[in-house]
């Protein structure tokens, strides 16, 4: 009777076991782009964040003119200090999103390369750009807040003296920005794929847009015109042309994430 329980009991185990035998995985299949469309939709929150508490909370939509002199720039600045504040406190905040955002571009670029090339200099490329650009969505609006904190004791000078060098930060790390939109718009050009994981003409937009940031190099030298922080070229241009491609690439970097789980199924049932 017992050697009959015995032999029950094993038969029952032997189609679990027979699967195993046979080579057949019941292992789920990992999933490599796990946590990539969060941080691509970080970009969206940092875009909002950006217009809300950096440029309408922060005055900087428009900015001051850097053409006032140090008493009339203080009026205007310490009136407006409070507000400032909240601005700046919310752009600190938030800054650490565009990293969020670069790392989620560089696994989006990572199966690009391996389809396309022998290395992956241009997603390194652009995550250490995108890395190094994030360090000044955050110090830039950390000399703003600095200078709200004693704006009604501050000699008008100096207050005017640290948001230009605010300024200067902010627009001259356009180099960071311009590599980072370069190396993907070349990856994504590179992509040979019958239908491109992303729109060639974003990868164009992309080269074009990082090369049109180093205009932000005139900035120095100009206090009134289209070069001057607040000119038709360096603020109305250049900057909502950057916003704009962040836009337009985030919908197609979050487009392309479905079909990238697409192939990585369809080479993980080749292999199984």
């Amino acid at each position: 009777m017992e050697v009959g329980v015995f032999v029950h009991a094993a038969s029952r185990q032997v189609p679990a076991d027979a699967g195993n035998a046979r080579g057949c995985s019941t292992m789920p299949m990992i999933n490599p782009y796990q946590h990539v469309r969060l941080c691509i939709w970080a970009g969206v929150v940092l875009l909002f964040i950006e217009v809300v508490f950096w440029g309408i909370l922060g005055q900087n939509i428009p900015p001051y003119s850097p053409a006032l002199d140090a008493q009339a720039y203080a009026e205007v600045f310490r009136a407006d200090a409070d507000v400032i504040r909240i601005g700046m406190t919310g752009a600190v905040m938030g800054g650490i999103l565009y990293m969020f955002w670069t790392v989620g571009i560089t696994k989006i670029m990572e199966p690009i390369e391996r389809a396309n090339s022998a290395n992956n200099v241009l997603s390194t490329l652009q995550m250490w750009s995108g890395g190094l650009t994030t360090v000044f969505f955050i110090v830039p609006p950390g000399i703003w807040l600095g200078s709200t904190f004693r704006a009604q004791t501050m000699p008008p000078d100096i207050l005017q003296a640290l948001t230009d060098v605010a300024w200067m930060l902010f627009d001259m790390s356009a180099t960071t920005g311009s590599a980072q939109l370069i190396a993907l718009g070349v990856c994504i050009l590179s992509d040979r794929r019958r239908i491109p994981i992303i729109p060639k003409w974003i990868g164009w937009m992309g080269i074009y847009v990082g090369a049109s940031l180093v205009m932000f190099a005139f900035m120095p030298f100009f206090k009134t015109g289209a070069f001057a922080r607040n000119g038709a070229i360096n603020f109305w241009f250049e900057l909502p042309a950057f916003f704009l491609f962040m836009v337009l690439s985030t919908i197609f970097l979050l487009k392309a994430i479905p079909k990238l789980d697409a192939e990585y199924a369809a080479e993980h049932v080749a292999k199984t």
